[in-house]
């Protein structure tokens, strides 16, 4: 019997004759765990709960870089990572919030907030009023109003909102505000980094971007932005 077999079978006793006999930290030649093969094969929880009980290595990872958490939301298993995490798998990462399973889940909002105690997450799923601010925001034609309005903003959570949910083609002095604004959190930051293309500003020569107004401001923040979490990209 081989690990590979198992982790496809649905029958109780074969799995856990195999849980029993086999090495539980096998690694195939993909670097995959028998916890990541039952995952991404979809084995039923009673079956994982078996392999759980072997003290096997939550943290491994694969050749992709993946955790079982991370393959539990990638494969869309929230039992699963509710699982995980009640047998101790960290939410935390060594390569930063970008190397995540919280990470991961971002276009799930709802598996992301199972893994909302992350360090440096921030909740993704809003409430009726909080998505009334951030749509007050986004929709208001006064560029200089949605500034003062993310001035404002005393919550980390509806700041990352309004920063994703930003048209960037409206121009720098709202993302210039949020960045200023003393609740944005390294992950806006990064996402900022992101949406902004700011390697491109970057690359771009300094009297290039200073050929207008709007050029200036977003090499400006494109540098800001460097600066504070360069060293945190992947």
């Amino acid at each position: 019997m081989e690990w590979t077999e198992a982790s496809k079978s649905k029958e109780l006793e074969m799995v856990r004759a195999a849980v029993d006999q086999l090495d539980p930290n096998e690694r195939d030649a993909r670097g995959r765990t028998p916890l990541m093969l039952f995952i991404t094969n979809r084995m039923p929880v009673d079956g994982m709960k078996l392999l759980l009980e072997k003290n096997v290595d939550l943290e491994a990872e694969d050749k992709l870089g993946d955790t079982a958490l991370k393959k539990a939301v990638k494969f869309k298993q929230p039992e699963t990572v509710k699982l995980l995490i009640a047998n101790g798998a960290q939410l935390n990462s060594p390569h930063g919030i970008l190397g995540t399973a919280w990470q991961a889940a971002r276009m799930d909002k709802a598996m992301a907030d199972l893994l909302a105690d992350t360090d440096g997450a921030v909740r993704l799923t809003m409430n009726d009023e909080e998505q009334r601010i951030i749509d007050g925001i986004l929709y208001e034609e006064s560029l200089d109003e949605v500034t003062c309005r993310i001035r404002g903003l005393s919550s980390p959570v509806l700041l990352h909102a309004v920063v994703d949910g930003y048209n960037w083609d409206d121009g720098p002095d709202p993302m210039i505000a949020a960045l200023e604004n003393p609740e944005c959190a390294e992950i806006t930051m990064l996402d900022m980094y992101e949406l902004l293309d700011a390697d491109y500003w970057l690359g771009m020569g300094e009297a290039d971007a200073a050929a207008s107004e709007e050029g200036r401001k977003w090499r400006l923040l494109a540098e800001r932005l460097k600066e504070k979490v360069g060293a945190k990209l992947i």
